[in-house]
């Protein structure tokens, strides 16, 4: 399986798909019902989309080791219900990874609605939910950014008292990360 960056990478055709899981699946050993619940990760990683972030990878970690939330930008304001699950489940730490090169970061409200308008099937459907899109407002650094999330959910009433949640930066260019709270 060769390696491709999303810019040059074509969409994977579904028999593609399937074969590779026929592949995957000659060596999986499912983990359902108590076998699994009974053994939740404490640990969730709270990060962005992006196809170049490999969490797991990138700190070392098992696959089972934690549970992985994503959207785009890793943003907890969009990630309150997931959250609310894995906490459920016996989750009590938070790890919230955002990286450098963020599309989040470099997307205003204004493009992210142009685009929708030039593609869409609706162009005025977007006007609907152009609320939950967020603002044009000036760009946070990325210290700024992870901090505001980490206060949302130190400060959330939703997030049980005995939950840690810290915050990290990932250097897309370096493959480093660096903790920021």
């Amino acid at each position: 399986m060769s390696t491709t960056t999303y810019e040059t990478s074509p969409a994977i055709p579904s028999q593609e798909l399937l074969d590779r899981n026929l592949k995957y699946a000659e060596n999986h050993k499912g983990k359902v019902g108590e076998e699994n619940w009974g053994h939740f990760p404490k640990t969730a990683i709270i990060t962005c989309m992006d196809c170049r972030l490999h969490p797991q990878k990138q700190l070392g970690l098992a696959d089972s080791d934690t549970t992985i939330i994503r959207n785009g930008g890793g943003s907890v304001h969009e990630l309150i219900r997931s959250i609310l699950i894995t906490q459920n489940f016996g989750t009590r730490h938070f790890v919230l990874i955002k990286h450098t090169d963020c599309g989040y970061f470099n997307t205003t409200k204004t493009e992210i609605i142009k685009g929708f308008k030039a593609h869409a099937k609706d162009p005025n459907a977007i006007d609907a939910v152009a609320d939950k899109i967020g603002d044009d407002s000036p760009k946070l650094s990325i210290d700024k950014f992870v901090l505001r999330d980490v206060e949302y959910l130190r400060e959330s009433p939703l997030i049980y008292p005995d939950t840690k949640v810290t915050g990290w930066a990932f250097d897309d260019r370096t493959g480093k990360i660096r903790q920021v709270a």
